[in-house]
């Protein structure tokens, strides 16, 4: 596997990020983000937490995610940036997981809203952005990937998958956090310039639901043909326009 003094140095040179913190074990790379600004290492400004198995791993709503130690990629990735649509980063990010990961999927993924990339119909990455109040322009940016394992829990035998499952080979989970950790800063400093253009399209491509007819769970419930979408806003039948920081369900209308 990619070495430690290797990735930190490529880090540095190739991304904002400034510091690469990697443990063993911990509760959460979310929390270790949270406390690195303070904690003994002095890790400050823009950096990556990463952790071979976490204890108490979450991803949205408070749910579990289940990590295999020494197996999966269970990252967090803090980023201090003024965004004028901070939507746009939460729309934009699985989009850059959908980048670093699919030259190794060997087939192409697709974007679930909100948060998830999916081979077919199985689950192979979550996104989960944590800010606090105290520092309204810091953010914590979890990201777990199912890289190694070849089998899951019952509860989810059915509906998640990995990378050495896709591809029958195990792949090192070094190379992919540095390929991810470009992508995310790529993503950060394209959301900052406006430069958008390619990553909404991809997006929209990737959801797989642009010309259907869907239900969306906002405020209230509501069904038309999604006739566009981007990281603001979507749009049913050429003329609602929902935006998306208050989308909490977008999925094919039932028949």
């Amino acid at each position: 596997m990619t070495s430690h003094d290797f990735l930190q140095s490529e880090l540095k040179r190739l991304t904002r990020f400034q510091a690469l913190v990697h443990r063993a074990s911990c509760e959460s790379t979310q929390d270790m983000a949270a406390a690195g600004s303070t904690d003994s290492e002095g890790v400050r400004g823009d950096a990556v937490f990463w952790a071979d198995h976490q204890t108490r791993g979450r991803g949205r709503q408070q749910r579990i995610w289940d990590n295999q130690a020494d197996t999966d990629l269970a990252v967090t990735l803090r980023v201090t940036v003024q965004l004028a649509n901070p939507m746009a980063l939460a729309a934009a990010l699985p989009v850059a997981v959908l980048q670093a990961c699919e030259p190794l999927a060997g087939q192409p993924l697709r974007i679930k809203w909100p948060n998830d990339v999916y081979a077919g119909d199985r689950k192979l990455s979550g996104v989960l952005i944590d800010r606090d109040t105290s520092q309204p322009h810091t953010y914590r940016i979890g990201i777990g990937i199912n890289v190694n394992r070849t089998a899951f829990p019952a509860g989810l035998a059915d509906t998640a998958t990995s990378l050495h499952l896709l591809t029958g080979a195990p792949h090192d989970r070094g190379a992919l956090l540095l390929a991810l950790s470009e992508h995310v800063d790529a993503t950060v400093t394209a959301i900052c310039a406006g430069d958008l253009a390619e990553r909404e399209r991809l997006f929209g491509e990737r959801m797989g639901l642009l010309g259907e007819r869907v239900e969306v769970q906002a405020n209230e419930t509501m069904r038309g043909r999604l006739t566009s979408i981007n990281f603001e806003r979507l749009e049913l039948d050429d003329q609602i326009e929902v935006p998306l920081a208050m989308v909490r369900s977008l999925r094919q209308a039932p028949e």
